[in-house]
């Protein structure tokens, strides 16, 4: 997607990637998204990196972005410490807090679900793995987001492994990116993993 761009076209490259990918994602047959999710959940759950991790940033999933809800879930459950991004109105920008229930979850400021103010914020330098969604991933571990850099900036303050998730139709050979984008040590799909090679 990025080939011959100039810089100054990135944001014009990612306006326009955005779209494409989510035209690909209103293409997808009724349920596959839920079947699809559930295959890439699965293939995280068996991961080492999921099982050697005691401290998880997942995210809750908006429209267009595979559920990871049962990784929520399956890490409450088997007492791993999860966190979610809160936005803090007072610093603009996101913060990992640890969560106790999916059921405690209050809309933020975007209307996606988060964790409420009473919970306690997570020293991002603790985290083990930080699963990570986005509009498009590249093979190479490119990450394109929503627009913003919001994630982006809490992604650089996590030194631990960040796997990005997606389906199929958000994998390109490549994406627009800026320096300022964070990559991915590896991509989990519905039909198995990506692993960048090193930088």
């Amino acid at each position: 997607m990025t080939k011959g761009i100039n810089r100054s076209d990135l944001s014009e490259a990612k306006r326009l990637a955005r779209r494409v990918v989510r035209l690909a994602a209103e293409g997808m047959a009724l349920g596959q998204a839920d079947e699809d999710s559930s295959a890439a959940c699965r293939l995280i759950l068996k991961s080492t990196v999921w099982q050697r991790a005691s401290r998880v940033m997942l995210y809750v999933p908006m429209r267009g972005e595979l559920n990871v809800n049962s990784l929520i879930e399956n890490g409450l459950k088997d007492d791993k410490l999860i966190a979610l991004p809160r936005f803090s109105v007072s610093k603009n920008a996101y913060e990992a807090c640890g969560i106790d229930n999916l059921s405690d979850l209050v809309p933020g400021k975007f209307g996606v679900l988060e964790p409420p103010p009473d919970c306690q914020t997570m020293d991002t330098k603790q985290l083990d793995l930080a699963i990570v969604p986005g509009v498009a991933f590249a093979g190479l571990g490119g990450r394109l987001g929503r627009g913003g850099g919001f994630f982006d900036r809490l992604l650089t303050d996590i030194p631990a492994k960040k796997c990005g998730v997606c389906f199929e139709q958000q994998v390109y050979p490549d994406v627009p990116v800026e320096r300022h984008d964070v990559k991915m040590d590896m991509i989990a799909t519905p039909s198995g993993w990506l692993i960048p090679p090193p930088s």
